[in-house]
C-alpha cells in the first residue's frame, strides 16, 4: 500500500489546505439557525487504527427505512448536557443543514460521543453524498449546546469535512450508488493567447465547471513544507546482487489552479455568456481518468494510481535500483527538453474529446543532496554475499617461529574457525547496500573481528577489520 494512504488524517489535512488555496472562490455556507458563543470548547472527529492505517471513525449503512451515518467525536472538556451535531453544506449555492437525530456518550467515557444521522429520502442520501465528496460543498461540522432559554448555540468553530470516495471508500459503503453524472456542454474561453475548456451545466446553466491547470507534488505545511515523496527499497529474501534490488517511489500530487485564469473565465461567463449570477466550480467527476508518466522504459500508464480531480493523485512506481540515480536527477531537471517524470492525466467526459492535464514530479534544488530525507525503510536493504577466509597451512606448523593453534573470525553475526585441518572456510553474510545504491561509486565494505590463538597460549585480538575483497587471506 502507498505510504501516504497509511496516514489518512495527514492526507486529508493536506488535501484541505490545498483546496483552500486552489478553490478560494468557493463560498462558505453561513449557519442560519445557530449563533456562536464565546468559548474555548472544541470538538474533533475521532480516529482509529485499522490494519495499520489511521482512519476517521465515520461509517454509513443502509437500513430498511433509509440510511444512517455514524460519527464519533471528542470534546476537549466535559459539558453538562448532550451536545447537538449539525452538518451544514452548500449544494450549488443552496444552503442546507442536517441535524444528527441521536447523540449519546460512549461507554469508554472521556468526553467521547457518538452521533447518528438518519436519512429516509433518496434525495437526502444524494445530498449527503455530494456534501462529503465535493470540496465546493464546504461541508462543516458544528457541535452546539442548548442554553437555559432553549436557544441553540454553537460551541465550536465549523470544521470542514471533505472525504474523497477514492481515498475513503469505507465511509461511503452504505450510501452508494453515487449521484448521477452531470449533463454538460463545452465552452471555450480565451486566456493569455490561448483558449481553455470549461463545461457548463446543461440544466443549471449558471454553473460552470473547470479542470486544474496541472498536477504537482504536494507539500506538508505541518512538516516544514516537505514534498510528499517517499522512497523505499526491496529485494528477494536471498538476493545476492544489487541487480535484484528494486526501488519504489511513492508520491502524492495535487491539482494546481491559475486563479487569474478562473477570474477571467468568471468575468467572460458573466458578460459574454449572459450569466450575471454564474458560479464556477472545480469539476469533481469524469467518465474515466488515466495517468500516464514518463519513466526510463517510456511513457507508462499508472494503472494502480488512485485519482481524484479535486483531492489529488496517490501513486507509486517501482524500478530496478540501478535506475535510482537517473530518477533522482530527473526530479531536479527543469529543462524543457527533459521528459522524464513528466506526463499527463487524461480526463474523459462522455461526448467530449479527452482533456490532458500536465503532470510533473519535481523537487526544489535544496533537496538535491538529501535523498535520505525521503527514504522510508521498514527493513534493512540487504544482499547475501559469500566470503571466503583463507590461511596459510605453514602458519600452523608446530616448528614455525610462532605457530598458530587456531583462528576465530566473527563476521555478520557468525563465527568460523580456521586450524591446521581447515585452512579455508566460507560464510554467507548479509550486507547493507543502501550506501552503494545512493553512491554508486562507493564499494561494499566487509567488517570482521579476528582472534589468533598461538600454541604458546598467547592470543592476539584484531577487532573491526575491513576489506573490500570477498576472498580474505589471514595469518
Amino acid at each position: 500500500m502507498n505510504t501516504f494512504l497509511t496516514d489518512l488524517v495527514t492526507l486529508n489535512r493536506v488535501i484541505l489546505a490545498n483546496a483552500a488555496q486552489q478553490f478560494p472562490g468557493v463560498a462558505k455556507p453561513q449557519l442560519r439557525a445557530l449563533r456562536a458563543l464565546p468559548t474555548d470548547l472544541t470538538a474533533a472527529v475521532s480516529t482509529e487504527i485499522v490494519s495499520g492505517e489511521i482512519r476517521y471513525q465515520i461509517t454509513t449503512a443502509k437500513k430498511e427505512t433509509g440510511w444512517i451515518m455514524t460519527l464519533d467525536f471528542d470534546l476537549n472538556q466535559a459539558v453538562s448536557t448532550l451536545p447537538d451535531v449539525v452538518l451544514s453544506f452548500s449544494t450549488f449555492g443552496d444552503e442546507t443543514e442536517m441535524r444528527f437525530q441521536q447523540v449519546e456518550t460512549k461507554p469508554s467515557g472521556g468526553n467521547k460521543y457518538q452521533a447518528r444521522l438518519l436519512l429516509s429520502l433518496p434525495s437526502e442520501r444524494d445530498a449527503l453524498l455530494r456534501a462529503l465528496d465535493s470540496y465546493d460543498s464546504q461541508t462543516t461540522l458544528v457541535v452546539a449546546l442548548k442554553t437555559h432559554d432553549g436557544m441553540l448555540n454553537t460551541v465550536t468553530v465549523p470544521t470542514v469535512f471533505y472525504f474523497s470516495q477514492t481515498y475513503y471508500p469505507y465511509i461511503y459503503q452504505g450510501l452508494l450508488p453515487p449521484p448521477p453524472v452531470l449533463q454538460l456542454k463545452l465552452l471555450n474561453i480565451p486566456f493569455n493567447a490561448h483558449s481553455d475548456h470549461y463545461f457548463q451545466d446543461y440544466v443549471h446553466q449558471e454553473y460552470l465547471f473547470y479542470l486544474p491547470d496541472r498536477f504537482a507534488l504536494a507539500t506538508d505545511a505541518a512538516n516544514d513544507d516537505k514534498p510528499m515523496l517517499s522512497i523505499s527499497f526491496s529485494a528477494p529474501e536471498h538476493a545476492t546482487s544489487l541487480d535484484q534490488i528494486n526501488v519504489t517511489f511513492d508520491y502524492f500530487i495535487l491539482p494546481q489552479v491559475n486563479q487569474a485564469r478562473i477570474a477571467n473565465a468568471k468575468t467572460v461567463f458573466h458578460d459574454e455568456y449572459e450569466q450575471p449570477r454564474g458560479q464556477l466550480f472545480p469539476l469533481a467527476n469524469a467518465h474515466a481518468l488515466t495517468l500516464r508518466l514518463s519513466l526510463p522504459a517510456g511513457m507508462t500508464e499508472e494503472k494502480n494510481a488512485l485519482i481524484d480531480l479535486q483531492s489529488g493523485i496517490v501513486d507509486a512506481f517501482t524500478l530496478p535500483s540501478s535506475q535510482f540515480g537517473q530518477i533522482w536527477d530527473a526530479l531536479f531537471d527543469t529543462a524543457q527538453q527533459s521528459l522524464l517524470l513528466k506526463g499527463f492525466l487524461k480526463v474523459e467526459l462522455v461526448g467530449f474529446d479527452p482533456e490532458n492535464i500536465p503532470v510533473q514530479l519535481a523537487l526544489n534544488a535544496k533537496y538535491k543532496n538529501s535523498p535520505r530525507a525521503f527514504i522510508k525503510q521498514s527493513a534493512p536493504v540487504d544482499i547475501t554475499k559469500t566470503l571466503e577466509f583463507r590461511s596459510d597451512k605453514d602458519a600452523f606448523d608446530p616448528y614455525g617461529p610462532k605457530p598458530i593453534s587456531r583462528i576465530l573470525i566473527s563476521v555478520g553475526g557468525k563465527t568460523i574457525e580456521l586450524d591446521k585441518d581447515h585452512t579455508s572456510q566460507k560464510v554467507d553474510v548479509k550486507v547493507s547496500v543502501l550506501e552503494q545504491i545512493l553512491n554508486p561509486s562507493s564499494k561494499l565494505v566487509y567488517h570482521y573481528d579476528m582472534q589468533i590463538y598461538y600454541v604458546s597460549g598467547s592470543r592476539k585480538d584484531l577487532p573491526d577489520q575491513q576489506t573490500t575483497f570477498e576472498v580474505i587471506y589471514v595469518p
